[in-house]
């Protein structure tokens, strides 16, 4: 029911559905999927034309691709897609004050005739076969006119009436109620670093509400204003126990307490239980801290940083094709070690696959078993390969010290940043020729200009040497989250606060190159560098490569 091209897509929901009896029992989902995934009940997709005389198919555009998933349209590049759910449908539209039903529009004494009258569901329907509004006004011929059966008019009419028809949990009058999520692996110290700016946020935000005793608020606009802000809240859900018990704790908590959003959450490992649980409660949670999401095309709920340690392996397999291993017949050698070594290796693999080279070969290195100079020693000359990843812990340095003697040529060895984090400036002098490193950063030099110029919250974790880059992810978040609210306009649709960030334009922000948000894109940092270390006793990090995108 959209098209692709967002901009002007849809006026479609501007349309009108029919009154003629009620559909037979449906799933819930059906009405969801023709608006979402231009799907109809029987499977077949959604069919339209636009301009005129050209098809357009479901398969292609979505009413959600252009009016939004919550339904409450959008104006990007300029180009206005209304607002298509329940409680704007339903009532007149007024170009003035849009939001206001007639009766506050009564009380408040605002005048003015409607551009149209409300929709009914023969006047929607009529609307969305033929293209024009009760008044006879006719959409952009970008908008599709779609004939659809009468069965499936009025599934889709269900849907639009129920979309974002109510505000969602965790929203009442006077707040918004928000949880963090920290994971029972986490220290004190990190769960503090995490809170801290956070918390200065959630303050500083509540206290905005002692203007609105300015005469500025006396205006219609000015009440309007006031009406919309809500104070925030921010509760810590602390997990405990292992990660298998963590969904029925999260559920147990949100039944007492229903919250609209998590704001970042910390945990060293695995995110996905808590990912499971956003997806099946669908509650947005917003760029939580972590170096292993869940790596899905799907799933809309959560929107993390990056990729995490994945993402640094996939971008090892772009540069070595692109340059020191060019060769297809390149033989690759990966050693693996722990949670973080096994995602670089699947980044890589799936990369350097889909780039049309042989698997790589791959050796496990035991979680708990140091890497020992004769082993490896061995293993290069056994494998003579091509390239080396060594997605191993940072203890292996003193391993790899000793066995480079014993290697037959300069073959390129690619280590990861995210992984080692400060060891990678401990590479031994004679190796750094050809040793890469993987780093999903900005360049430092760049980085001290990014964070100069973040809050007090920040610069108040100067002093503490943050290799998860904590506080900084936390400052990035908050700004984030007040550019996607200053957005809403008194919308508080979980949803709707998704479809606000995934417009925002790219942020240049602490940690990353640039975050860049889009439609149904899930993770904000798309790229990373590839360096190599400077020569003597204080080495820096030189770029090897642009940004590399994903």
């Amino acid at each position: 029911m959209l098209l692709s091209f967002r901009p002007i897509a849809c006026l479609l929901l501007l349309a009108a559905l029919p009154t003629w009896g009620r559909p037979r029992l449906d799933p819930p989902t059906a009405g969801e999927r023709i608006y979402r995934d231009g799907l109809l009940p029987s499977g077949a997709f959604l069919e339209g034309v636009v301009k005129g005389d050209i098809p357009v198919s479901g398969q292609a555009m979505t009413c959600a691709h252009c009016h939004m998933r919550g339904g409450l349209g959008s104006t990007e590049g300029g180009v206005v897609t209304p607002p298509i759910h329940g409680p704007r449908l339903f009532q007149p539209a007024y170009r003035v004050f849009p939001r206001l039903a007639t009766a506050e529009r009564e009380q408040r004494g605002l005048k003015g005739e409607s551009l149209r009258p409300a929709y009914t569901e023969p006047t929607l329907a009529h609307a969305l076969r033929t293209g024009l509004d009760p008044t006879g006004r006719e959409f952009h011929d970008i908008m599709p006119r779609y004939d659809l059966k009468d069965r499936d008019m009025a599934i889709l009419v269900r849907y639009l009436k129920s979309l974002s028809a109510t505000v969602s949990p965790g929203v009442d009058e006077t707040t918004l109620r928000f949880a963090t999520i920290i994971g029972a692996d986490v220290s004190p110290a990190d769960r503090e670093a995490m809170l801290k700016p956070l918390q200065a946020y959630i303050t500083f935000h509540n206290q905005l509400s002692r203007g609105f005793g300015h005469r500025m608020y006396r205006s219609p606009v000015g009440r309007e204003l006031i009406q919309d802000h809500r104070a925030f809240s921010l509760v810590p859900w602390i997990l405990t126990g292992p990660r298998s018990t963590w969904k029925r704790q999260l559920a147990a908590r949100y039944r007492r307490e229903p919250v609209f959003a998590f704001l970042g959450g910390i945990t060293t490992g695995s995110w996905q239980p808590i990912h499971e649980f956003c997806e099946a409660h669908r509650i947005p949670c917003l760029l939580p801290i972590t170096e292993f999401p869940v790596i899905s095309d799907r799933d809309w709920y959560t929107l993390y940083f990056s990729r995490g340690h994945r993402q640094e392996g996939e971008t090892a397999a772009r540069f070595l094709a692109n340059g020191p291993v060019a060769a297809a017949a390149s033989r690759v050698l990966q050693l693996v070690q722990g949670e973080a070594g096994r995602a670089l290796a699947a980044g890589f693999q799936e990369a350097w696959r889909g780039l049309g080279r042989p698997a790589p070969r791959t050796v496990q290195v035991a979680d708990d078993q140091p890497l020992d100079a004769a082993y490896l020693q061995t293993l290069l000359r056994e494998e003579q390969p091509s390239a080396l990843l060594l997605w191993t812990r940072p203890g292996s340095l003193e391993a790899l010290r000793d066995a480079i003697g014993s290697v037959p040529a300069a073959i390129p060895w690619v280590v990861s940043a995210g992984y080692w984090k400060e060891a990678v400036f401990h590479l031994p002098e004679a190796l750094r020729s050809h040793a890469y490193i993987t780093y999903p950063y900005r360049h430092p030099a760049d980085e001290a200009k990014a964070r100069g110029n973040t809050v007090t919250s920040l610069v108040g974790e100067a002093g503490r040497r943050d290799e998860a880059r904590i506080a900084s992810r936390m400052y990035s978040l908050v700004q984030v989250l007040n550019k996607g609210f200053m957005e809403l306009d008194g919308g508080y649709y979980r949803d709707h606060l998704l479809d606000r960030i995934s417009m925002l334009p790219d942020q240049s922000l602490p940690d990353f190159e640039r975050l860049g948000f889009g439609p149904g894109q899930r993770y904000a940092s798309k790229g990373c560098y590839v360096m190599q270390l400077t020569l003597g006793s204080t080495p820096q990090l030189v770029k090897r490569s642009d940004w590399v995108s994903h």
